[in-house]
Protein backbone atom coordinates (compact mmCIF):
# COMPACT_ATOMS: atom_id res chain seq x y z
CA UNK A 1 0.00 0.00 0.00
CA UNK A 2 3.00 2.55 0.31
CA UNK A 3 3.10 2.49 -3.13
CA UNK A 4 -0.07 5.05 -3.23
CA UNK A 5 2.75 7.59 -1.05
CA UNK A 6 3.87 8.37 -4.29
CA UNK A 7 0.67 10.05 -5.96
CA UNK A 8 0.50 13.11 -3.87
CA UNK A 9 3.65 15.49 -5.06
CA UNK A 10 4.96 19.25 -5.78
CA UNK A 11 5.57 21.41 -8.00
CA UNK A 12 8.10 24.27 -9.17
CA UNK A 13 5.84 26.17 -11.50
CA UNK A 14 3.26 28.50 -11.27
CA UNK A 15 0.01 28.84 -13.28
CA UNK A 16 1.29 31.94 -15.09
CA UNK A 17 4.37 30.20 -16.01
CA UNK A 18 2.58 26.88 -17.04
CA UNK A 19 0.59 29.57 -19.42
CA UNK A 20 3.71 30.97 -21.17
CA UNK A 21 5.28 28.17 -21.81
CA UNK A 22 4.56 26.62 -25.44
CA UNK A 23 4.93 22.80 -24.41
CA UNK A 24 1.64 22.99 -22.60
CA UNK A 25 -0.90 24.75 -25.70
CA UNK A 26 -3.30 22.49 -24.95
CA UNK A 27 -3.90 24.16 -21.37
CA UNK A 28 -7.50 24.86 -21.24
CA UNK A 29 -8.35 28.31 -22.31
CA UNK A 30 -5.28 29.46 -23.32
CA UNK A 31 -5.30 28.94 -26.94
CA UNK A 32 -7.48 30.48 -29.67
CA UNK A 33 -7.14 28.01 -32.13
CA UNK A 34 -8.84 25.52 -29.83
CA UNK A 35 -11.86 27.73 -28.85
CA UNK A 36 -12.65 28.51 -32.41
CA UNK A 37 -12.15 25.07 -33.61
CA UNK A 38 -14.52 23.97 -30.58
CA UNK A 39 -17.29 26.44 -31.36
CA UNK A 40 -18.97 23.50 -33.57
CA UNK A 41 -18.36 20.74 -31.04
CA UNK A 42 -20.63 21.89 -27.27
CA UNK A 43 -20.90 19.38 -24.02
CA UNK A 44 -23.12 17.55 -25.15
CA UNK A 45 -21.11 17.00 -28.78
CA UNK A 46 -17.62 15.87 -26.74
CA UNK A 47 -19.28 13.47 -24.61
CA UNK A 48 -21.09 11.54 -27.75
CA UNK A 49 -17.55 11.55 -29.30
CA UNK A 50 -16.12 9.70 -25.67
CA UNK A 51 -19.04 7.59 -26.24
CA UNK A 52 -17.92 6.76 -29.54
CA UNK A 53 -14.47 6.00 -28.74
CA UNK A 54 -15.71 3.70 -25.96
CA UNK A 55 -17.74 1.66 -28.55
CA UNK A 56 -15.07 1.31 -30.78
CA UNK A 57 -12.34 0.36 -28.29
CA UNK A 58 -14.93 -2.48 -27.31
CA UNK A 59 -15.51 -3.42 -30.44
CA UNK A 60 -11.47 -3.36 -31.53
CA UNK A 61 -12.16 -1.39 -34.36
CA UNK A 62 -10.62 2.35 -34.44
CA UNK A 63 -11.41 2.68 -37.98
CA UNK A 64 -15.26 3.57 -37.01
CA UNK A 65 -13.59 6.49 -35.79
CA UNK A 66 -13.38 10.34 -37.81
CA UNK A 67 -10.14 11.18 -37.00
CA UNK A 68 -7.75 13.16 -38.60
CA UNK A 69 -5.00 12.38 -40.68
CA UNK A 70 -1.98 12.51 -38.35
CA UNK A 71 -4.07 12.08 -34.93
CA UNK A 72 -1.88 11.52 -31.83
CA UNK A 73 -2.77 8.29 -29.45
CA UNK A 74 -0.63 7.70 -26.08
CA UNK A 75 -1.17 4.66 -23.98
CA UNK A 76 0.85 4.98 -20.38
CA UNK A 77 2.73 8.19 -21.97
CA UNK A 78 3.84 5.71 -25.16
CA UNK A 79 3.05 7.03 -28.69
CA UNK A 80 1.43 4.36 -30.22
CA UNK A 81 -0.65 3.42 -33.38
CA UNK A 82 -4.40 3.92 -32.76
CA UNK A 83 -5.71 0.34 -32.40
CA UNK A 84 -2.50 -0.94 -30.63
CA UNK A 85 -2.29 -1.98 -27.18
CA UNK A 86 -5.39 -2.18 -25.11
CA UNK A 87 -7.45 -1.76 -27.80
CA UNK A 88 -6.13 -5.72 -28.65
CA UNK A 89 -7.04 -6.71 -25.04
CA UNK A 90 -9.80 -5.11 -23.72
CA UNK A 91 -13.05 -7.49 -22.71
CA UNK A 92 -15.84 -5.14 -21.73
CA UNK A 93 -16.62 -1.75 -19.28
CA UNK A 94 -16.98 -1.73 -16.08
CA UNK A 95 -19.78 -0.15 -13.82
CA UNK A 96 -18.26 2.90 -12.80
CA UNK A 97 -17.85 5.94 -15.37
CA UNK A 98 -17.13 9.95 -14.68
CA UNK A 99 -17.28 12.45 -17.49
CA UNK A 100 -15.96 15.68 -17.99
CA UNK A 101 -15.67 18.20 -21.02
CA UNK A 102 -14.72 21.94 -21.70
CA UNK A 103 -16.05 23.17 -25.14
CA UNK A 104 -14.10 26.06 -24.64
CA UNK A 105 -10.76 23.58 -25.38
CA UNK A 106 -12.88 21.34 -27.94
CA UNK A 107 -11.52 18.49 -25.07
CA UNK A 108 -13.79 15.66 -23.15
CA UNK A 109 -12.54 13.02 -20.51
CA UNK A 110 -13.64 9.82 -19.14
CA UNK A 111 -12.70 8.07 -16.05
CA UNK A 112 -14.36 4.15 -15.62
CA UNK A 113 -13.81 0.95 -15.07
CA UNK A 114 -13.04 -2.01 -17.49
CA UNK A 115 -11.84 -5.67 -17.79
CA UNK A 116 -8.94 -6.46 -20.01
CA UNK A 117 -9.14 -10.05 -21.10
CA UNK A 118 -11.86 -10.35 -17.92
CA UNK A 119 -9.40 -9.10 -15.59
CA UNK A 120 -10.91 -5.35 -13.46
CA UNK A 121 -8.90 -2.16 -14.45
CA UNK A 122 -9.15 1.94 -14.77
CA UNK A 123 -9.13 3.35 -17.73
CA UNK A 124 -8.40 7.50 -18.37
CA UNK A 125 -9.25 9.00 -21.94
CA UNK A 126 -8.57 12.17 -22.62
CA UNK A 127 -9.59 13.15 -26.06
CA UNK A 128 -9.44 16.53 -28.24
CA UNK A 129 -11.94 17.25 -30.81
CA UNK A 130 -11.40 19.89 -33.86
CA UNK A 131 -13.42 20.49 -36.63
CA UNK A 132 -15.34 17.75 -36.13
CA UNK A 133 -13.03 14.62 -36.24
CA UNK A 134 -10.47 13.76 -33.08
CA UNK A 135 -7.24 14.91 -33.54
CA UNK A 136 -5.70 13.67 -29.77
CA UNK A 137 -6.33 10.19 -27.78
CA UNK A 138 -4.07 10.08 -24.60
CA UNK A 139 -5.04 7.06 -22.25
CA UNK A 140 -3.79 5.56 -19.11
CA UNK A 141 -4.33 2.35 -18.19
CA UNK A 142 -3.95 1.66 -14.21
CA UNK A 143 -3.70 -2.27 -14.34
CA UNK A 144 -4.27 -4.55 -11.08
CA UNK A 145 -7.74 -5.69 -10.30
CA UNK A 146 -8.12 -4.17 -6.96
CA UNK A 147 -7.75 -0.17 -7.78
CA UNK A 148 -10.63 -0.55 -10.27
CA UNK A 149 -12.66 -3.37 -8.04
CA UNK A 150 -12.45 -1.02 -4.88
CA UNK A 151 -13.80 2.09 -7.09
CA UNK A 152 -16.72 -0.88 -8.37
CA UNK A 153 -17.27 -1.40 -4.66
CA UNK A 154 -18.36 2.29 -3.90
CA UNK A 155 -21.77 1.50 -6.27
CA UNK A 156 -20.87 4.88 -8.11
CA UNK A 157 -18.97 7.76 -8.05
CA UNK A 158 -19.11 10.36 -5.70
CA UNK A 159 -22.17 12.55 -6.10
CA UNK A 160 -19.82 15.34 -6.72
CA UNK A 161 -18.60 14.47 -9.86
CA UNK A 162 -22.55 13.45 -11.43
CA UNK A 163 -23.99 17.00 -10.46
CA UNK A 164 -23.74 20.32 -11.94
CA UNK A 165 -22.65 23.42 -9.58
CA UNK A 166 -25.07 25.92 -8.86
CA UNK A 167 -24.59 29.08 -11.33
CA UNK A 168 -24.08 31.26 -8.03
CA UNK A 169 -21.34 28.74 -7.14
CA UNK A 170 -19.70 28.85 -9.84
CA UNK A 171 -16.39 30.28 -10.01
CA UNK A 172 -14.52 31.46 -13.61
CA UNK A 173 -11.66 29.58 -15.43
CA UNK A 174 -8.47 31.17 -14.22
CA UNK A 175 -9.97 30.63 -10.80
CA UNK A 176 -10.96 27.02 -11.03
CA UNK A 177 -7.22 26.98 -12.31
CA UNK A 178 -5.10 29.08 -9.70
CA UNK A 179 -7.30 26.97 -7.00
CA UNK A 180 -6.12 23.77 -8.17
CA UNK A 181 -2.32 25.24 -9.29
CA UNK A 182 -2.42 26.39 -6.01
CA UNK A 183 -2.92 22.43 -4.39
CA UNK A 184 0.29 21.69 -5.75
CA UNK A 185 2.14 24.81 -4.32
CA UNK A 186 0.70 23.57 -1.18
CA UNK A 187 2.44 20.74 -1.49
CA UNK A 188 5.78 21.95 -2.44
CA UNK A 189 5.49 24.68 0.23
CA UNK A 190 4.54 21.77 2.69
CA UNK A 191 1.07 23.77 3.44
CA UNK A 192 -2.38 22.92 3.29
CA UNK A 193 -3.13 26.02 5.22
CA UNK A 194 -2.57 27.77 1.54
CA UNK A 195 -4.88 25.38 -0.63
CA UNK A 196 -8.66 26.71 -0.96
CA UNK A 197 -9.66 23.25 0.70
CA UNK A 198 -13.02 22.94 1.63
CA UNK A 199 -13.28 21.74 5.34
CA UNK A 200 -14.65 18.19 4.29
CA UNK A 201 -12.26 17.98 1.26
CA UNK A 202 -12.16 14.36 0.59
CA UNK A 203 -9.40 12.35 -1.91
CA UNK A 204 -9.57 9.47 -3.50
CA UNK A 205 -6.20 7.68 -5.50
CA UNK A 206 -6.44 4.31 -7.42
CA UNK A 207 -9.74 3.52 -5.87
CA UNK A 208 -9.11 4.20 -2.18
CA UNK A 209 -9.81 6.94 -0.23
CA UNK A 210 -6.87 8.13 2.01
CA UNK A 211 -8.43 11.43 3.71
CA UNK A 212 -10.88 11.39 6.53
CA UNK A 213 -10.39 7.08 6.22
CA UNK A 214 -9.13 6.03 10.03
CA UNK A 215 -9.36 2.29 8.59
CA UNK A 216 -7.21 2.78 5.96
CA UNK A 217 -3.32 3.10 6.96
CA UNK A 218 -0.62 3.47 5.30
CA UNK A 219 2.02 2.72 8.05
CA UNK A 220 4.39 4.90 8.71
CA UNK A 221 5.97 3.02 11.39
CA UNK A 222 4.90 6.00 14.44
CA UNK A 223 2.80 4.87 16.51
CA UNK A 224 -1.05 5.61 15.40
CA UNK A 225 0.35 8.59 13.28
CA UNK A 226 -1.86 7.86 10.48
CA UNK A 227 -2.31 11.07 7.86
CA UNK A 228 -5.01 8.93 5.93
CA UNK A 229 -6.97 9.43 8.79
CA UNK A 230 -6.91 13.37 8.59
CA UNK A 231 -8.55 16.15 5.95
CA UNK A 232 -7.51 17.61 3.09
CA UNK A 233 -5.89 20.00 4.72
CA UNK A 234 -3.97 18.10 7.47
CA UNK A 235 -2.97 15.41 5.57
CA UNK A 236 -0.94 17.77 3.40
CA UNK A 237 0.23 20.09 6.50
CA UNK A 238 2.05 16.99 8.23
CA UNK A 239 4.86 17.42 5.80
CA UNK A 240 4.95 13.80 4.77
CA UNK A 241 5.50 14.61 0.96
CA UNK A 242 8.76 16.48 1.55
CA UNK A 243 10.39 13.66 -0.76
CA UNK A 244 8.94 14.62 -3.83
CA UNK A 245 10.24 17.54 -5.22
CA UNK A 246 8.21 18.50 -8.57
CA UNK A 247 5.68 18.20 -10.82
CA UNK A 248 7.15 18.58 -14.33
CA UNK A 249 4.98 18.80 -16.60
CA UNK A 250 1.76 20.06 -14.99
CA UNK A 251 -0.78 19.97 -17.90
CA UNK A 252 -4.33 21.39 -17.17
CA UNK A 253 -6.56 19.92 -19.88
CA UNK A 254 -10.18 20.49 -18.87
CA UNK A 255 -12.18 22.89 -17.47
CA UNK A 256 -15.41 22.06 -17.26
CA UNK A 257 -17.12 24.54 -15.75
CA UNK A 258 -20.56 22.80 -15.63
CA UNK A 259 -19.72 20.51 -13.62
CA UNK A 260 -17.15 22.96 -11.96
CA UNK A 261 -14.23 20.14 -12.93
CA UNK A 262 -10.73 20.75 -13.47
CA UNK A 263 -8.72 17.75 -14.94
CA UNK A 264 -5.03 17.36 -16.32
CA UNK A 265 -2.34 14.57 -16.32
CA UNK A 266 0.87 16.02 -13.61
CA UNK A 267 4.34 14.20 -13.66
CA UNK A 268 5.30 13.82 -10.00
CA UNK A 269 9.29 13.34 -9.72
CA UNK A 270 11.06 11.52 -6.78
CA UNK A 271 14.78 12.04 -6.35
CA UNK A 272 14.99 9.12 -3.88
CA UNK A 273 17.42 11.77 -1.74
CA UNK A 274 14.93 13.30 0.96
CA UNK A 275 15.09 10.23 4.08
CA UNK A 276 12.87 11.66 6.30
CA UNK A 277 9.65 14.08 7.16
CA UNK A 278 10.05 16.65 9.95
CA UNK A 279 6.69 16.03 11.04
CA UNK A 280 4.79 18.98 13.08
CA UNK A 281 4.21 17.80 17.06
CA UNK A 282 6.14 14.13 16.49
CA UNK A 283 9.84 15.07 14.70
CA UNK A 284 11.36 13.40 12.37
CA UNK A 285 9.84 10.89 10.79
CA UNK A 286 11.96 8.12 8.11
CA UNK A 287 10.36 7.93 5.02
CA UNK A 288 9.19 4.43 3.47
CA UNK A 289 11.68 2.10 1.22
CA UNK A 290 9.33 3.16 -1.70
CA UNK A 291 10.54 6.72 -1.12
CA UNK A 292 14.00 6.37 -1.09
CA UNK A 293 14.67 5.66 -4.69
CA UNK A 294 14.24 7.83 -7.72
CA UNK A 295 11.19 7.63 -10.09
CA UNK A 296 8.46 9.36 -11.26
CA UNK A 297 4.64 9.17 -11.27
CA UNK A 298 1.95 10.22 -13.82
CA UNK A 299 -1.16 11.20 -12.28
CA UNK A 300 -4.31 11.41 -13.94
CA UNK A 301 -5.92 13.71 -11.54
CA UNK A 302 -9.42 15.92 -11.21
CA UNK A 303 -10.66 18.44 -8.83
CA UNK A 304 -14.09 19.93 -7.73
CA UNK A 305 -14.07 23.59 -7.56
CA UNK A 306 -17.26 24.48 -5.87
CA UNK A 307 -17.75 28.20 -4.22
CA UNK A 308 -13.53 28.49 -4.85
CA UNK A 309 -13.01 25.56 -2.58
CA UNK A 310 -11.56 22.07 -3.63
CA UNK A 311 -14.32 19.77 -2.33
CA UNK A 312 -13.39 16.57 -3.89
CA UNK A 313 -10.21 15.34 -5.72
CA UNK A 314 -9.97 11.68 -7.35
CA UNK A 315 -6.86 10.22 -9.33
CA UNK A 316 -5.38 7.28 -10.67
CA UNK A 317 -1.68 6.85 -10.89
CA UNK A 318 0.91 5.18 -13.07
CA UNK A 319 4.20 4.63 -11.65
CA UNK A 320 7.03 5.08 -14.54
CA UNK A 321 11.40 5.36 -14.75
CA UNK A 322 12.43 8.84 -12.99
CA UNK A 323 11.53 11.59 -15.53
CA UNK A 324 9.75 9.70 -17.86
CA UNK A 325 8.73 11.98 -20.59
CA UNK A 326 5.17 12.24 -20.62
CA UNK A 327 4.30 11.65 -24.82
CA UNK A 328 3.01 14.84 -25.09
Amino acid sequence: MRTRISAIAATVVLILGILAVPANRSFAGGDEQQSAAAKACDYTCLTGFMNQYLKALLAHDPSTLLVTAHVKFTENTIPLKLGDALWGTISGMGTYKVYFADPQAGQVGFEGTIRENGTPAILVVRLKVENGKISEVETMVRRGAEPAQNLEKMGRPNAAWLQPVAAAARSPRAVMLKDVNQYFEGIVHLSGDMVPFDDKCNRILDGTQDTNNPSYNEGWGHGDFNPAGMGCRENMNTKIWAYIKSVNPRRFLIVDEKMGIVFGFFMFNHPGTVLSADVPGIGKIDMPPSAKRPFSVELAEFFKIENGEIQQVEGVQLALPYKQPMGW
